[in-house]
């Protein structure tokens, strides 16, 4: 088996494309250069440029009204390539950006000569620089930090051409193959019981002979880092390419001429913003939960109806979106899945066999009993709305202008002494102040009563003492904390935990696999996969954490064979 490793990176800025705000006096009336926002590409129409429409039946004919064309120069170039008046693209940003060159995608024949102007926010020229392009997908490169304004101007074209543009990236993107990576691994993980919400993590090494990503070299390629910029990691095997998932780097470093960069998956994005927006629920449904939770972090997510209509009940402070993220999942007994995907995944776990790995392909198998757990409590909270007006801050002296107050603990029908109240939420309160002044803010707040709810194993396994596991959940009401206190305790009397080392195929966290005995004609193991570490250099070997139970058999799994934990036979 041949394998090797690829990564594809977006060395772009990854807010300019939505900041920025192109405009032009010399489009075309049917064009409109707002799309170039879209980046989507347009068909290269027949027309009647000289020596262009090839009669062979691959260019379409120009409709009437034509659609979806960001920038089509509205005058056609002379003899000599040369225009009465230059073409100009003005691009308007409301911050700073950064990139290592501009790509641009053109449709039809390239511009000969063209020039770009990169100024400031104030409007001061920073750089300037002339290309000619050579291909429709052209990378215009020049470093260049914190602009604000472009202007691209079209100086020369190929004789009787119009310019045709779809899209403008903020950078490039770059390929590092086999001969470039030194080394990669990837880390995949899932808790089937969601207490804990995973993140997958990327790691990769590669020689930089041209020390780009050197953080000593003031004109290296590593200035246009950014984090939450995109990795399309590869594993090739006999010559078949493996879509390993989205991730996004956090930390790239250096050594000499080796670059290290780290990625998380979409879950580890969800640490950097907080969840301002929970409040108290009485049975909201969790897709609405969701949907507030990814709201604005422009984060695919797909979410299975059967968790969508979980009913919420209790409170959501101010944390971070992966936290919140955590409680309604715990609360439903659900998971979310990143790998191999380009979204976020969120269902309820089956125990279905999905995978076989068999003796071909296992080096290593080694096994050992968990601890024995009997009981399982989950505790959780019910909030009342107060019925009193309190005084919830004391008399403050506030600056002029937009004040933000954080509450923790729920409140409602909040009231400011003086003052202009923009928002009062559960968790927070804003307000205006015209000058500096003291301000006290009034509310109600909700009382609490903690309750915990417990889940036993009937009868305690021979030669074992009972013990408890504890959790915590914000979301519960009592029926659903007992409908998951079962569940993670039939989840924990699957003791047996497997850890092995085998030739990687398309396994991934959460799935039930069957794993072969080590010994033929000895069963095999039934068990859910929490963890996998891939080494994508080194033969893409993996060694992976596994929960289940043995079967005594010489049958072995079919893929797509439901397993029960009540069976008769096995270590349960």
């Amino acid at each position: 088996m041949k394998t090797n490793f690829e990564v594809i990176y977006d060395l772009k800025d990854t807010t300019a494309l939505q900041d920025s705000t192109p405009s032009t006096m010399d489009n075309q009336p049917f064009a409109a250069e707002t799309l170039l926002k879209d980046n989507t590409a347009f068909p290269d129409y027949a027309t009647l440029e000289q020596d262009y429409f090839v009669l062979d039946g691959t260019m379409p004919e120009l409709p009437d009204e034509p659609e979806g064309i960001p920038f089509w120069t509205s005058e056609l170039s002379d003899s000599n390539g040369y225009f009465a008046k230059n073409p100009l693209v003005t691009i308007l940003f409301s911050e700073n950006h950064t990139s290592t060159g501009l790509t641009f995608h053109f449709v039809g024949d390239t511009p000969l000569q063209m020039q770009i102007r990169w100024y400031s926010l104030d409007g001061n020229m920073i750089a300037l620089k002339s290309f000619q392009p050579d291909s429709r997908d052209y990378y215009a490169r020049n470093l260049v930090e914190n602009y604000g304004r472009l202007e691209i101007e079209f100086q020369r074209a190929r004789p009787y051409r119009y310019i045709k543009l779809w899209g403008i990236d903020y950078g490039v993107i770059v390929t590092w193959g086999e001969n470039d990576i030194k080394s990669a691994s990837l880390v995949e993980e899932m808790d089937p019981t969601s207490n804990t919400l995973k993140i997958n993590k990327l790691t990769f090494q590669f020689v930089d002979t041209g020390n780009e990503f050197n953080l000593a070299n003031s004109e290296g390629l590593h200035k246009a880092l950014q984090k939450k910029q995109h990795i399309a990691p590869y594993e090739i095997v006999d010559g078949e390419r493996i879509y390993l998932g989205r991730y996004f780097l956090t930390t790239p470093s250096s050594q000499k001429s080796i670059a290290k960069m780290e990625a998380t998956d979409y879950i580890g994005l969800l640490d950097d913003t907080d969840f301002t927006a929970g409040r108290v629920y009485n049975g909201e449904l969790a897709g609405n939960v969701l949907a507030d939770i990814f709201a604005g972090t422009d984060i695919p997510y797909q979410v299975t109806d059967e968790v969508a209509a979980t009913p919420l009940y209790g409170w959501l402070k101010i944390q971070t979106r992966r936290k919140a993220l955590r409680e309604v999942l715990f609360a439903c007994g659900a998971a979310a899945e990143t790998s191999r995907r380009d979204d976020v995944l969120i269902y309820k776990p089956v125990r279905l066999i999905q995978a076989d790995i068999g003796r071909d392909r296992k080096f290593s198998t080694a096994t050992k009993q968990d601890t024995y757990i009997s009981e399982i409590s989950i505790k959780f909270a019910e909030y009342t709305e107060g019925t009193e007006e309190k005084e919830l801050v004391k008399e403050t002296t506030y600056p002029a202008g937009l004040n933000e107050v954080k509450f923790n603990s729920p409140v409602s029908a909040l009231r400011i002494s003086t003052g202009e109240i923009v928002e009062a939420k559960t968790n927070y309160i804003t307000f205006r102040l015209q000058e500096a002044a003291a301000v006290t803010i009034y509310g109600k707040q909700y009382s609490k009563q903690d309750i915990t709810v417990t889940s036993t194993v009937p009868q305690l396994k021979a030669g074992e003492n009972p013990k408890a596991k504890n959790f915590t959940g914000t979301l519960f009401n009592y029926s659903q904390a007992k409908v998951i206190s079962e569940a993670i305790l039939d989840y924990y009397q699957l003791s047996l935990i497997l850890n092995i080392r085998y030739l990687a195929d398309r396994e991934q966290p959460g799935q039930w696999a069957a794993v072969e005995n080590t010994l033929a004609g000895r069963g095999g193991y039934a068990a859910g996969l929490e963890s996998i570490k891939t080494d994508l250099t080194g033969g893409y070997i993996s060694t992976a954490q596994l929960r289940g139970y043995y079967k005594y058999t010489s049958d072995f799994y079919q893929t797509g064979t439901e397993l029960y934990i009540d069976e008769s036979v096995g270590v349960i």
